[in-house]
């Protein structure tokens, strides 16, 4: 049945009133009453009448059966109208132009006084004849969701729409399509997960060659692929990445800072120098820690340390830089490592806290999402500082490089006998490329601060030194710690007890009358980490008793600072390591080269040679054991070997058969690859010494 359109068949077979019974006869009638007609494209010919030429009884038996044949349709969709907010783009385009389409059919009857039957004919007219207007023309192809854009408006269609739009009282939701059924979950999803979620992050073609037999079908590629798309990316990932990596995918709070004003939180971070530089006590190559402090509000670089390692006293070196520089904080936000998580700062009496009267947060475990600032800080400021260097060693730099930096440092220091190298940074230049980066830092505009007017007309990002001098301007005041309180503050300091006016730290002991008053008590013992000839002492309380100094009650002839004992400590531990490598590579060797005992009560004497022999082996055993040869030195001395047969083979002289044989091997390895093409670029700077 054609839409608005039917033959005398069509409407013979409907019984509808008004017309007559027999196919026949209704042609009659259209021949006689001049019906609208038109050629039937269907299969059989004939002619085909619109509805809007049938007479009006029979245009309303036909209206009044359509809408009954769609009526339990229709009330099942109003019932389960879909909400506004779940429906899709192309739902939400086909309800828009639907009640477009019907906002016209109730002006009609509303405004113009039509009956809604007689407005739906007159609108499924103009649609027919390109009548209605442009944009509402438009919406025709949209509204009926079909593609091709040629379907027109029916009767049938409109009353549909209306009957639903009524049966949900008005709301349009009623008229957006329903939206394709999800397809269920197949049966097996379940072992694919098993197998598609491991830490090795096997990828599909490794999941299904690995499928296990059984009654579960295996998947084809195809259908994992669409299935994998079907997951949302945690539950894709979940099993593949832990825990602590899936943060990166999850949905996060960005923190504010409106409410903040400079100094409210100094947040701070260790970094590992991402290049090598010289040894402030020896000369040779490590990676120092770099301990900075931002302020929150400004994100100025308010401070900031320089250590052999992450340590208590580096933090602490590091918030002296920032409250005696800047102003003194009220939070200080720290991770949770033990560089600021330690009785040193915790203590609720001589805690570098407590004696500074500010509040210390830590951000969870493994949350270095938590501390964007200071890592963001790390990465754009201490990497590019690394990448400056030659002895640059982050993930960026070239292996080859890499290496041949590695062995020009160690040459120079073995040609040197202790020293340094050329390619080493001293370390007051190091401490002075600092210094010149957080000037740099602090004056550069930053992305996070507001856009101001600058004079040359243009608008950019504030730097953190305008940001922190336009707080002052509007009322803020810093309070910086002056330095000599500064010095007494960040004093590490101790809880000792006096016996008989003396107190003991640190293998040295510390003596002054007025300590005799304080006999037996415990009593805080702050100490400078540099200076070990005096300590200073105050009651528990805080009220100053005396500055002891060191006397000869100490165990030393002369007073051991802090620093002095903790190196000797790193010293003896490393000592003692080493000695525990000796022991067990002697342990090792000692049971081939003892000689074997015989039963033999009396044992055979021994002739000179098997006595020489003996002799050979017992200053073996005395000697240390060789020193293993480094790989790259094995390397080295393949190439080296290599390079010697090259030139005798170039020389015309005849090499040995096993010679040649391992130089055709070797020339084809990526080891001879990369060492012919390292000393085309170094020369033979970059071999082991």
């Amino acid at each position: 049945m054609a839409e608005g359109w039917f033959s005398a068949a069509e409407l013979a077979a409907l019984q509808i009133t008004g017309l007559p019974a027999t196919e026949r006869s209704i042609n009659r009638v259209a021949l006689r009453d001049g019906w609208q007609s038109r050629e039937r494209n269907k299969r059989g010919g004939g002619r085909e009448y619109a509805v809007a030429a049938l007479p009006a009884p029979a245009r309303a038996a036909l209206a009044k059966r359509q809408v009954a044949s769609v009526a339990a349709v229709v009330d099942g969709v109003g019932c389960q109208q879909p909400a506004v907010n779940e429906l899709k783009d192309h739902q939400r385009k086909r309800m828009e132009a639907r009640a477009s389409i019907l906002a016209l059919i109730d002006h009609l009857v509303e405004i113009e006084g039509h009956t809604r039957s007689k407005a739906i004919e007159a609108v499924v007219e103009r649609a027919k004849n390109q009548a209605l207007p442009p944009l509402l023309q438009n919406q025709i192809a949209i509204a009926n969701a079909r593609a091709n854009g040629e379907r027109t408006l029916t009767r049938a269609t409109l009353f549909n729409w209306m009957k639903a739009r009524d049966a949900a009282g008005g709301a349009i939701a009623a008229l957006a399509p329903a939206a394709a059924p999800e397809a269920d979950m197949p049966g097996w999803a379940g072992t694919f997960m098993q197998l598609y979620a491991r830490p090795s992050k096997p990828n599909l073609t490794e999941v299904l060659d690995g499928w296990p037999a059984g009654d579960i079908a295996r998947p084809s590629y195809d259908q994992a692929r669409r299935f994998l798309k079907r997951l949302d990316a945690i539950t894709r990932n979940k099993g593949r990445m832990g825990p602590r990596a899936l943060k990166g995918l999850r949905a996060y709070i960005a923190r504010d800072v409106a409410n903040l004003w400079p100094g409210a939180v100094f947040i701070g971070d260790g970094h590992t120098f991402k290049a090598e530089v010289a040894h402030p006590l020896h000369g040779r190559p490590f990676r120092p820690e770099v301990t900075a402090i931002l302020d929150v509000y400004t994100r100025r670089w308010v401070g900031w340390s320089v250590a052999l390692a992450e340590n208590t006293w580096s933090v602490a070196d590091a918030l002296r830089h920032a409250v005696t520089t800047t102003t003194c904080c009220d939070v200080f936000y720290y991770d949770n490592g033990a560089g600021a998580k330690n009785a040193a700062w915790d203590e609720p009496i001589t805690g570098f806290a407590a004696r500074l009267s500010i509040t210390k947060l830590h951000s969870a475990p493994w949350s270095s999402q938590a501390r964007g600032v200071i890592e963001r800080f790390n990465s754009s400021v201490f990497h590019k500082l690394a990448r400056a260097l030659p002895t640059y060693i982050g993930q960026r730099m070239d292996m080859e490089a890499r290496q041949a930096a590695f062995k020009i440092t160690r040459r120079d220091i073995a040609q040197a006998g202790g020293g340094s190298s050329k390619l080493l940074m001293a370390w007051d230049e190091f401490r002075a490329m600092l210094e010149s980066a957080q000037r740099v830092y602090n004056a550069t505009p930053h992305s996070f601060l507001p856009r101001v007017l600058m004079a040359s007309g243009r608008r950019q990002h504030q730097t953190p030194d305008a940001a922190w001098e336009a707080a002052v301007a509007a009322g803020w005041m810093p309070e910086p710690v002056p330095p000599g309180e500064a010095r007494d503050l960040f004093r590490p300091a101790v809880t000792r007890s006096v016996q008989r006016g003396v107190i003991k730290l640190f293998n040295n002991a510390y003596f002054h009358p007025a300590l005799e008053a304080v006999h037996g008590e415990n009593v805080q013992v702050a100490f400078d980490l540099h200076d070990a000839t005096r300590v200073v002492v105050r009651l528990m309380d805080g009220r100053f008793v005396c500055e002891a100094e060191w006397n000869a009650n100490s165990r030393d002839y002369v007073p051991v600072t802090f620093a002095e004992r903790a190196r000797e400590k790193r010293l003896e531990g490393r000592l003692r390591r080493l000695d525990e490598h000796r022991d067990e590579a002697l342990a090792e060797a000692a049971p081939n080269l003892k000689l074997v005992a015989h039963a033999a009560a009396e044992p055979p004497a021994l002739t000179a040679r098997q006595l020489e022999i003996e002799a050979e082996i017992a200053a073996e055993l005395e000697a240390p054991p060789p020193a293993p040869l480094d790989p790259d030195q094995e390397k080295d001395q393949r190439f080296r070997r290599a390079l010697d047969l090259e030139r005798q083979a170039a020389a015309g002289e005849g090499l040995a058969e096993t010679d040649a044989a391992w130089l055709a091997r070797y020339v084809n390895t990526p080891e001879y690859r990369t060492r012919k093409l390292m000393l085309e670029s170094f020369g033979d700077s970059f071999l082991s010494a």
